[in-house]
Parts: structure tokens; C-alpha cells; sequence
């Protein structure tokens, strides 16, 4: 059955009248009933809106399961109703309704009109709801274009990411945010914390509710292909779908890291980039992961099962960072952290994340000892296991403090905390070899190995020498291990200018080195932490010069991308 885009075009129509109906008429009508009785009704109107989606979902996955229809109105109101239960929040928020304890809770009437618009994810169900809102915009636009009742894997796939939305329905439901009870104190809000008084509190949440969101279909799409190998997904749009969405979502995840480690240094007290805290470190976990997975195109045919898994594990661990970041028995900065309520979940995921992350290193290995002879695989298996291993070992520090004090409930077990030396000096080792890496991935064509090899001990030595004497002279000691980043960078370098040639259009240009523009950039920010604290401005230099060649890597490539699937398409 063909897609009809006048019947797309109505339906985004009627969702859009739907939204200004629920968010500006009806409470400019209720204008005339008084302010007590204005506050009732949309206390009681973000309830039905609720109840109402989560009706209309299982009306859904009825059809779906049953009769294996798409059917895009339904798709379509779910979405609907989650953006006007946002809105008509954020309505609450912009107009001091206190009388609604959550509007109350992170609010108060002095509070700029920015901050109080994005005060709603400050607490637990403001955030449920945005990420919620996300979740069934990505849902809707996964399931245009296809009414084949045939394709297993996207009437699967479509099922499983309601059902997980779902439970955001369900958590946000108990959690019941349009709650009313006038408040006894400070009826003028509670007010939010000053830590989050920063314009980067408008984006670095909003990036990251994004690109949690984004990857909820890979994930479902590789459960149902890991259990039905022998299916694919049958509709062009879909498969462009799902390599889009782990293209963007790592450009939003990495955007969401770089602007909160930049809010540390600047926005808060904390006068760092990065202090391996243990909500910045678990927020490392997901994009070492969709990192590792874009390593894997030289053996996606030969090995899939470890693709599969490699995408099922990018949105267990943001499962993972959320269980941390919320409720995982950690002390933190981060001051909606420290509480023990979900350790068991934490435990459970966390488990599952080592073990296949275990079994991922163990896989890689063994292909390593069967491809060392295939220079351009031996290198890309090398660095996907530098990023698998640099994931795990963050996984298993984090997995520590909730283990033990889990534990220690039931026996004499004193309860451990991992402190950062352990995360500075494992992820400093697998660093420095995913560097050496890239130095050979860069070289590797214009070069011999050996003198490649001859290129980094020469370095590493001469580093060495420096470092020693200026130690010696000065007092300050600089970081050997910062040559191997050096040659990283200048090996990039090198490889965009052997590359560069006038006569390639510029679209092919940021084709063949998009990912070199991505090692300038992660090279230029290795560099950076290996900087003295006392040198500041160089560290500022180096982070950001680093964070915008990674941008300037990855934007072209995804607009590149979209662009040529879209001429295919026509």
C-alpha cells in the first residue's frame, strides 16, 4: 500500500489544532470561571490526557498484534496527547501555579520566564514526561510508510518501543505531576536550584531526553532481528530510518556531553571539564558504545550478531545512566542523585551490561587472532575493543558501590567506593591505545607499519626526555603519554591534506574524512586532559578547538547521509 502525504499533511493538521486547542483555548475559556477553578480543570484535563494515551496505546498494540495494522492516526494522537500534557505543564509553570505541587516544587515567581519554561525536567516527572514526549514523536515517524503486514521486524519492533513508552506512561501516571494542594510555605514556590540557573539547562537535558529517545528504535529493531536472525526490516524508509537514528542520536549524545562538561567549567562551581563524577562518567557509557558501533562497518556482514548486540547495549546503557543519574546509591555533584530506592534495578542492568560487554571483548579478541593478517580489520577490531573496554571498565566502577551496599544488607561486607584514580588511569591506558590506533588507521596506506611503529616510539621517547627535563627545571610535570595524542592529532592531519585533491567536490570530501575530522577533534580533547589545571586557558584551547572539529566531523556526514538516502527515495 503506498504512502499518501495529503493524508499525512491532515493528520499533522488536525494534531496541531488538537495542541492549540488543549494549550490556548481551552484555558483562555476557563479564564471566566476564576483562577481556583481554572487550576482544577487542568489538573483534572492532564489526567484524562493520561489515562486517554494510555488507552489510545493499548487500542494500538491491540491492532498491532492482532490484525497487524499501522494504523497512523493512532500513532499520531499518542503524540498528540503527549505534546499538550508537556505544554499544558509548561503552561502551569509560565503562569505560577503553585497550587499544583510539581509547578511548586521547582519554581517561583521571581524566576526568569527561560528558567521557569525549562524548570519542568528539574524533577523526576517532568523528565519522564520529556523524554516520554520524544519517545512517541520518533515512534510516529518510524511508522509512516508502511502498511505491510508482512514486515515482522517493523510490526515487532513498532510493539516492543510502544510498550517501553508505555512504562513512561505508567511511571508518569504514579508519579501524577497535575497534583493540586495549595501550598503552606513559600507561596511563591519552592524555586530551583541555583546550580540549574544557567542558559545550559535549556540544552544539555533537551540533548540528552533527545538522544536517549533516538535510539529507542534501533534497540527494539536489534532485539527482534537478534531473536529472528533471518528477518530484516522489508521497507526502504525504515532501514534509512534506523541508520539515521544512530547517526543523529550520537550527534545529539556527544552535543549533551560536550555542552554539560563545558556548564561544569563555567556555569557551575565546579571549575572543571571533567571530575569523573559518577553521573559524567555513566553519561560516557552510551557514547562509547554508538561509537564502538560506527568501527564495525568493515565487518557488519561478517560478524552481525556483535553489531546487534552492540546496538541493544547503546540503549541498556542509557537504561543504566538513568538508574545512576536518579536513584543508584551513589553520592554525586549532581544533586537529584544519592538515593538507594532503584539499586536493584541498577544491579540487574549494570550486570547485564558487563556481561555482554564480556562476551563482546572476548568475541573481538578471538577475531583478532583470526584477522591479524587483514591490516585495515585488525586495526578497526582494535579500536572497537579500545571503546568496548573503555565502556565496561566504567560500567564495572559504577557497579561496585550499589554491589556492596547491597550486599552489605545482608552480611558483615563494608560498602566500597570507587574513587576516580580508577576511572583516570584505566580509561588513560585504553585511551592511549585507541589513539595509537587512529595514528596507524591515519598512516596506514601512505606508510609501512614498521615505520609507523618506528614514528610512535620515537615520539613516545623524545616525550619522555621533555618531560624530564622540563620536571627537573621547573617543577611541572607533563604527561608522556600526551605524544601519542600529539602524533594522533598530526596524523589526522596529515591524512585530510594527502587527501585533499581540488578537483573532489566538497560533498565527497567530507565523505572519504568525516571521521578524520572526528579524531582531530577527540585527539585535540585527550590533549586537553593531560593539560596541568594551573593552565587553564591552553585546556579551554584545546577542548573547544577539539569539540567543534568533532561537530564539524559529524554534522556534514549526517546531512551528507540524509540528503543521498533521500535522493534514492525518489
Amino acid at each position: 500500500m503506498k504512502f499518501d502525504h495529503s493524508s499525512l499533511k491532515k493528520i499533522l493538521l488536525i494534531d496541531l489544532i488538537v495542541i492549540l486547542s488543549i494549550v490556548i483555548v481551552i484555558p483562555l475559556v476557563l479564564d471566566l470561571f476564576g483562577l481556583n477553578i481554572k487550576i482544577l480543570v487542568i489538573s483534572f484535563l492532564g489526567n484524562i490526557l493520561i489515562i486517554s494515551t494510555i488507552l489510545i496505546t493499548a487500542v494500538d498494540l491491540f491492532y498491532l498484534l492482532k490484525v497487524k495494522r499501522n494504523i497512523y492516526l493512532l500513532s499520531s494522537l499518542s503524540m498528540t496527547f503527549s505534546i499538550s500534557l508537556f505544554f499544558l505543564l509548561e503552561y502551569c509553570f509560565v503562569n505560577d501555579y503553585f497550587d499544583i505541587i510539581y509547578v511548586w516544587s521547582y519554581s517561583e515567581t521571581t524566576l526568569p520566564l527561560i528558567y521557569k519554561f525549562v524548570a519542568i525536567w528539574a524533577g523526576e516527572a517532568g523528565s519522564i514526561m520529556t523524554w516520554m514526549v520524544f519517545n512517541t514523536i520518533v515512534i510516529f515517524f518510524y511508522r509512516l510508510k508502511n502498511q505491510n503486514r508482512d514486515d515482522a521486524v517493523f510490526i515487532m519492533s513498532t510493539i516492543l518501543s510502544m510498550l517501553i513508552s508505555s512504562v513512561f506512561l505508567i511511571i508518569l501516571f504514579i508519579y501524577n505531576p497535575f497534583q493540586i494542594e495549595p501550598p503552606i510555605i513559600f507561596p511563591n514556590g519552592s524555586g530551583l536550584n541555583p546550580l540549574l540557573l544557567s542558559p545550559f539547562m535549556i540544552w544539555h537535558p533537551l540533548f540528552t531526553f533527545i538522544a536517549y529517545s533516538i535510539f529507542l528504535i534501533p534497540f527494539t529493531i536489534s532485539i527482534f532481528r537478534m531473536v529472528s536472525p533471518n528477518l530484516s526490516l522489508q521497507n526502504t524508509y525504515q532501514k534509512s530510518f534506523y541508520d539515521f537514528s544512530l547517526k543523529f542520536g550520537w550527534l545529539v549524545l556527544t552535543l549533551s556531553i560536550g555542552l554539560g562538561a563545558y556548564w561544569a567549567k563555567i556555569a557551575l562551581t565546579w571549575g572543571r571539564y571533567w571530575g569523573w563524577d559518577p553521573v559524567e562518567t555513566v553519561s560516557l557509557i552510551p557514547w562509547f558504545f554508538s561509537t564502538a558501533y560506527f568501527h564495525t562497518i568493515t565487518f557488519k556482514k561478517i560478524n552481525s550478531k556483535l553489531v546487534k548486540i552492540n546496538v541493544i547495549l547503546i540503549f541498556l546503557s542509557i537504561v543504566f545512566s538513568t538508574l545512576i543519574t536518579r536513584g543508584g546509591g551513589l553520592t554525586s555533584l549532581h544533586a537529584f542523585t544519592g538515593e538507594n530506592n532503584l539499586i536493584i534495578w541498577t544491579l540487574i542492568v549494570g550486570s547485564i551490561l558487563v556481561g555482554f560487554s564480556l562476551y563482546v571483548i572476548y568475541d573481538t579478541l578471538n577475531s583478532l587472532s583470526e584477522n591479524f593478517k587483514k591490516t585495515r580489520l585488525f586495526l578497526d577490531y582494535i579500536s572497537y575493543l579500545c571503546l568496548f573496554m573503555l565502556a565496561f571498565v566504567c560500567t564495572f566502577g559504577l557497579l561496585i558501590s550499589p554491589l556492596t551496599y547491597f550486599l552489605s544488607l545482608f552480611s558483615n561486607i563494608n560498602v566500597l567506593y570507587v574513587g576516580t584514580d580508577y576511572f583516570i588511569i584505566t580509561t588513560l591506558i585504553l585511551a592511549s591505545v585507541l589513539a595509537t590506533s587512529l595514528v596507524f588507521c591515519s598512516l596506514y596506506g601512505a606508510y609501512k607499519l614498521k615505520v609507523i611503529a618506528i614514528i610512535l616510539t620515537i615520539g613516545g621517547i623524545l616525550q619522555t626526555i621533555i618531560s624530564f627535563v622540563v620536571f627537573s627545571i621547573s617543577g611541572v610535570w607533563i604527561n608522556p603519554v600526551i605524544s601519542i595524542f600529539i602524533i594522533s592529532l598530526l596524523s589526522s592531519i596529515l591524512k585530510l591534506i594527502k587527501d585533499f585533491d581540488k578537483d573532489t567536490s566538497l560533498k565527497q570530501y567530507f565523505r572519504i574524512n568525516s571521521k578524520t575530522y572526528v579524531h582531530i577533534g577527540l585527539s585535540l580533547i585527550l590533549i586537553g586532559t593531560l593539560i596541568e589545571p594551573g593552565a587553564w586557558i591552553f585546556q579551554d584551547i584545546f577542548y573547544i578547538s577539539g569539540f567543534i572539529f568533532f561537530m564539524g566531523g559529524i554534522i556534514p556526514s549526517i546531512f551528507i547521509f540524509f540528503f543521498i538516502r533521500r535522493n534514492k527515495l525518489k
